[in-house]
């Protein structure tokens, strides 16, 4: 960005969807520092941040906290080496593939277990029981056809 093309912060807030506030923790923090100051003082900040502060809502989708990424912003910045520096990188991102692999997996079968309830409560539709009470769910003998629909059981177990 040539100086004309820096931001002030509040440009770079909606430019980043980011509150002012959340920008000047960042820089708290030392995850982002302005690239120069207008004549008047004011913070200007270049393309580079607003990679970085994309870099930063990437990683927190991903469930790091502002204090993870700092911390391994500094662990890339103390590698002595090229190689060095991005293999603690690739140790840590390796390990949150792992998590957010098994993550995956757990909302898969939540997806699924929704789908079997789902399908279990079209059959509520035609009950018998339709002016009856709520409770009289608790004593519904129609059979759980999978065998699996704990978020229905949950529901009239009490």
């Amino acid at each position: 960005m040539s100086r004309e093309n820096l931001l002030k912060i509040g440009a770079l807030a909606r430019t980043t969807d980011k509150t002012v506030r959340a920008l000047h923790l960042y820089e708290e923090m030392g995850l982002l520092s302005p690239s120069a100051r207008s004549p008047g003082g004011f913070r200007l900040y270049d393309e580079a941040n607003v990679e970085r502060i994309r870099y930063i809502d990437r990683l927190q989708k991903l469930d790091y906290s502002l204090t993870e990424i700092r911390a391994l912003l500094q662990s890339w910045r103390e590698g002595e080496t090229p190689r060095e520096a991005m293999a603690s990188i690739e140790d840590v991102y390796r390990a949150r593939l792992i998590e957010v692999r098994e993550s995956i997996a757990e909302l898969e079968g939540l997806a699924l277990e929704l789908e079997r309830s789902l399908d279990f409560l079209e059959g509520c539709h035609d009950c018998g029981q339709s002016t009856a009470p709520v409770a009289a769910c608790r004593c519904c003998e129609r059979p759980d056809p999978s065998g699996q629909v704990s978020l229905i059981t949950g529901l009239a177990s009490h």
